[in-house]
């Protein structure tokens, strides 16, 4: 998409007629009064993306008509949650529709027609939400929210899955995975995701998998005469000398649909093996235990499981593919820190708090888009690479003015988002650190490029 679809796509998307609906129909709108359904939403998401504190003065200063902070706050209640949420739901069905082309990782896209990253984290928040959000108990907080997400690595797309209690475990939501691939595409997640069913499930849909293997799954031969042998891999990594082992066909466990997967190891370097077992010694102390031989042993070596055949993912690239994992965690970041997710002064108005999660999903939705449609102009024009953080800062510094501009609608919003998208396009490219190489430039080598 270029990048006059993306403006005027950005626009209709943004539609006040739209917005309207959307609060009609969920029954937040009844009758038209001095509160505009759009303004009252551009105002949190738009107007306050700059402010460290969301507050009810600045989006009651959003309003044509002059009202009240108080009167704000009367209008959060349980059908402004579901008029934000559908406004989130549209504004991720948008986005969607409109991802824009693999760039940087073009390359990447010959192979796969999707890298989905998955992974969760969670987030403290008032005990005013521990009914709908509990937390794990103990000491942790009362409260606290966990956001399951997806993001599709060849075009940046930031899929924000299910916001779901924080004591929920990140097991018990592999199953929501299989939906997230289909067939000719990649999912890499954490060990923690790792659920039989789920695995079988993704290779069904023709969908691949990569994954660290967790070592509460056994692991067997399949023999010839159609039984199984069990697969000691302390033992065989301890008994070797090799940087990298590979057993071609690998049982998880032994139901007789257990899926069947490539396992291949790779030797952890001397300082990160010590790193990974000071780690596993540490958690064990905690827990009143002493790590086993063939944990320590287990610890210095990096160990993947995947369904790809080699033709599709040759041996040597799965370490370095397995690297782009860590992307999410990048943007997991940058959610808190720059689009302060986790931060909020609401205490007991448990509506307004929620609005407030859906406010910022909106806003991330809308960064990563800009972000992953300037990131492609970019590349096609220049072969450069944009800053997040840089798009994302003159964003929420034009918060105010987008707001104003949304509000208002017609050419003078075109006119400005022409005139952001110019400006970012020209002033947010990527400082590179010389010496050290990206993921992205080891995969390129060591795999893409040959």
């Amino acid at each position: 998409m270029n990048q006059e679809s993306f403006v005027e796509h950005f626009a209709r998307t943004f539609e006040r007629l739209t917005f309207v609906q959307l609060a009609r129909t969920s029954g937040w709108l009844r009758r038209q009064g001095k509160i505009d359904a759009f303004e009252f939403l551009v105002g949190l998401v738009f107007a306050q993306m700059s402010a460290l504190r969301l507050t009810l003065n600045a989006q009651a200063n959003c309003c044509t008509v002059p009202v009240t902070r108080q009167a704000v706050d009367q209008r959060y209640n349980a059908r402004t949650v579901a008029y934000f949420r559908a406004a989130f739901e549209h504004c991720l069905h948008q986005s969607l529709a409109q991802a824009p082309p693999p760039a940087l990782h073009a390359a990447l896209a010959a192979h796969f027609a999707a890298v989905h990253l998955v992974d969760s984290s969670a987030f403290d928040c008032p005990a005013s939400l521990a009914a709908l959000y509990p937390g794990c108990g103990g000491d942790a907080s009362a409260a606290n929210v966990k956001l399951l997400l997806r993001y599709e690595y060849l075009r940046s797309q930031f899929v924000p899955v299910a916001l779901v209690p924080g004591k929920r475990s990140d097991q018990g939501l592999a199953g929501e995975l299989p939906a997230l691939v289909q067939a000719g595409e990649l999912i890499i997640a954490d060990k923690a995701f790792v659920k039989c069913q789920a695995l079988r499930d993704i290779e069904h849909t023709g969908g691949c998998f990569l994954f660290p293997w967790p070592r509460s799954v056994s692991l067997w031969l399949p023999q010839p005469q159609g039984t199984s042998e069990a697969l000691d891999l302390a033992a065989a990594l301890r008994a070797s000398t090799a940087s990298q082992l590979e057993w071609p066909s690998v049982q998880l466990g032994q139901q007789p649909d257990a899926p069947v997967v490539r396992l291949i190891v790779f030797r952890l370097s001397e300082e990160s093996a010590n790193r990974a077992r000071a780690g596993l010694r540490e958690s064990q102390r905690k827990q009143g235990r002493t790590p086993t031989a063939a944990a320590l042993e287990l610890a210095g070596w990096l160990i993947l499981i995947t369904n790809a055949a080699v033709q599709k993912l040759p041996s040597l690239a799965v370490a370095y593919l397995y690297r782009v994992r860590w992307q999410i965690e990048l943007v997991f970041k940058q959610c808190k820190s720059i689009l302060r997710l986790d931060v909020t002064e609401v205490r007991r108005n448990v509506e307004r708090l929620q609005c407030e999660i859906w406010a910022r999903l909106i806003a991330a939705i809308v960064f990563f888009g800009w972000h992953g449609h300037l990131q492609a102009a970019s590349w096609a024009r220049r072969r450069a690479e944009l800053s997040f953080g840089q798009v994302s800062a003159q964003l929420q510094a034009r918060g105010l003015s987008l707001a104003s501009a949304l509000i208002a609608g017609g050419s003078s919003l075109r006119s400005l988002l022409w005139q952001v998208w110019n400006h970012l396009l020209w002033t947010t490219r990527k400082g590179r650190q010389r010496t050290r190489k990206t993921t992205w430039q080891s995969l390129q080598h060591h795999w893409l490029a040959v």
